[in-house]
């Protein structure tokens, strides 16, 4: 079996394909899920952040990413509450923030520290942040 993929003329590294992500975000149908799913995600979305933690520790198969839009919940207090969370729950994951508190687009070199990008952030930029925090993934191939 083959599958094709159609991704218009921006270039995919091989390691972000299918990548299961945990949106936790108000607007289901903004900017950030937008960008996500253009990426081939497949982007579970909650509106909650103790449903979208929850959600993370109860998953199975576990997610690739969590990715907050902050503002709604709290901002970064609200980010290092649900990321608290995650730790106490013993995830280990990948973690991108998105908030109006954040000045620049931050690319730390840790593997477990998260990616914070501004609200207005580019797409050039946003792209840039998923890769990078998805750089230690390795590319999932089916035979």
């Amino acid at each position: 079996m083959q599958t094709f993929v159609r991704t218009g003329r921006q270039k995919v590294a091989p390691h972000t394909m299918g990548v299961r992500v945990l949106l936790l975000t108000d607007q289901a149908d903004g900017a950030t899920g937008q960008r996500l799913a253009s990426y081939g995600s497949l982007v579970d979305t909650h509106d909650d952040l103790d449903d979208a933690v929850g959600a993370v520790l109860g998953d199975r198969f576990g997610y690739d990413l969590f990715v907050m839009d902050c503002d709604a919940f709290g901002g970064i207090a609200g980010a290092e509450r649900a990321i608290s969370a995650l730790i106490s729950g013993e995830a280990k994951m990948r973690v991108m923030l998105v908030s109006r508190e954040f000045d620049i687009p931050v690319y730390p070199l840790g593997r477990r520290t998260a990616v914070c990008l501004p609200e207005d952030v580019s797409e050039a930029s946003f792209r840039i942040g998923f890769d990078h925090v998805l750089r230690d993934r390795a590319a999932v191939t089916m035979n």
